[in-house]
């Protein structure tokens, strides 16, 4: 009898042993599960301060990677800041390293092919570096229109092919000398040897370095949004990015706190102390969006 009372507490205690690791195995499970689905893992390029970068201990910093733990609060999920070069965040979306991009990409109707991408959350002024002689000559200010500006006889137009530079004075019908690199266009500017570069607002810091042979025409019309982009089909996520980006804006939301933290850092960045944060994260007042 005892015999048989000691196999059976013994078969009891084997169960509740097997039973003990299969709950252990299924614990783990749950917390791997938990982790991956709790952590959103953000892909950004942190070579360009201040917007996105790494600070001397190699700690990412910047204003999308403050943007990023913003969207993690409002998400209620860990973020991991995946650094990752420009030309591989869709690469990341696509193979699962990465589940959002936050890295001023710019809305591009071929990057609509490979990703979905939610409202814009900053914009690019398109701009053009004048030479200064070529726009005392005729008379250039922020007042005439892109349609004049382009059509000025004689006017000498370089660009950096395959961008902005070359796309929009073609679109207004100009003719475009096109160069493989954007240091040949800028000397072609300050040796007076071309009149109109188009480009970005890197555009304020080239003038910024050539005060004496250039001005900036910011009369022309089309501008870039930079959207966060997501895997093609993630509309759950898309979602909830669209929600956070529309508390940006309010009241109390990031963007009103950020400024104070970043004009003077956009400000150095543009070379114009009077643009700070509110530059880049409005659309230009009649502005049409690129397509």
């Amino acid at each position: 009898m005892r015999k048989r009372i000691a196999m059976i507490l013994a078969a009891v205690l084997l169960i509740g042993s097997l039973g003990g690791c299969a709950s252990s195995k299924s614990s783990s499970e749950n917390e791997e599960g938990s982790s991956s689905k709790d952590t959103l893992k953000v892909a950004m390029d942190l070579k360009f301060p201040p917007f996105s970068g790494t600070d001397e201990n190699g700690e990412p910093e910047g204003l999308e990677v403050d943007i990023a733990y913003a969207l993690g609060e409002y998400l209620d999920r860990d973020i991991e800041i995946i650094n990752t070069d420009f030309s591989m965040l869709i690469t990341d979306l696509e193979t699962g390293e990465a589940d959002v991009v936050i890295s001023d990409m710019a809305v591009k109707e071929e990057r609509k092919e490979k990703v979905d991408f939610s409202d814009p959350y900053r914009y690019g002024r398109t701009l053009a570096l004048v030479n200064k002689d070529f726009a005392q000559e005729n008379n250039i200010t922020n007042d005439m229109s892109p349609e004049e500006f382009f059509s000025i006889e004689g006017e000498r137009i370089v660009g950096l092919s395959g961008t902005i530079s070359v796309s929009v004075p073609q679109s207004y019908g100009a003719q475009v000398e096109e160069v493989t690199e954007i240091a040949s266009a800028l000397m072609e500017i300050n040796q007076n040897t071309a009149d109109v570069l188009v480009g970005a607002n890197t555009i304020l810091g080239d003038h910024a370095a050539n005060p004496d042979t250039t001005i900036v025409y910011e009369g022309i019309k089309e501008y870039s949004q930079s959207a966060m982009a997501v895997k093609k089909g993630n509309t759950e996520l898309l979602e909830q990015l669209n929600a956070f980006i529309q508390t940006m804006y309010e009241d109390g939301g990031f963007y009103m706190e950020a400024g104070d933290k970043y004009d003077d850092a956009i400000g150095e960045y543009l070379q114009d102390d009077s643009k700070g944060l509110e530059y880049l994260i409005y659309p230009p007042k009649g502005g049409t969006p690129e397509v």
